[in-house]
């Protein structure tokens, strides 16, 4: 493991590249025209989306998840500074590339396949609608919840043990998740090339 001299650093860095306080803000904002719509969408609305050149290198075809956990033990905010919510970034081949514990990497990682897109991409949705036959055949996309649901699962048992060897006690419980039935979709992102 290797510290970063932040005056090694190139370029100009801010707090809010270290924080949430940006999405916060942005998020208020959008809220302040949009409450009313984002109250009465239903869950598991999806949207799909390209993944632009200059992020294809990092980001791959696959989905990003947002989960509400609605049952089990409650997570502390150091843990997961967006509970109740979860995020995974899993792609297509069934690979988790990042879990709730790079929520914020996760939240970067959509604004940039996201952002300025006001525009439904109807050639996108066609080629996921055949894909799926209008929704019916969902067998690869409940695949891959279902995996992020596994690792999210693993994730907080792996952070459980490591509370052990850390100072301040444990975080170690008891059963934090029965399974796949503690959590809803609440979006997906779809991510093609």
């Amino acid at each position: 493991n290797e510290v970063v001299d932040l005056e090694d650093i190139s370029g100009a860095i801010s707090i809010t590249d270290l924080t949430f306080n940006d999405f916060k803000i942005e998020l208020m904002e959008y809220m302040k025209t949009k409450r009313k719509a984002l109250d009465e969408a239903p869950n598991g609305m999806y949207a799909v989306t390209k993944i632009d050149e200059s992020i294809s290198d990092i980001v791959k075809p696959g989905v990003i998840f947002t989960l509400r956990q609605v049952k089990g033990k409650e997570q502390s905010k150091e843990q997961n500074p967006l509970f109740p919510y979860y995020m995974v970034y899993i792609t297509d081949d069934g690979e988790v590339q990042l879990s709730f514990l790079h929520a914020k990497k996760i939240l970067d990682y959509y604004k940039k396949l996201c952002s300025g897109k006001d525009e439904v991409l109807k050639e996108l949705v066609e080629e996921f609608n055949k894909e799926t036959n209008d929704g019916r055949k969902m067998e690869h996309y409940s695949d891959l919840l279902e995996a992020s649901i596994e690792n999210l699962i693993g994730k907080k048992q792996d952070i459980g043990v490591a509370s052990l060897f850390s100072k301040g006690g444990t975080t170690m419980q008891k059963s934090l998740f029965d399974g796949i039935e503690d959590f809803e979709l609440i979006t997906f992102l779809v991510l093609k090339s």
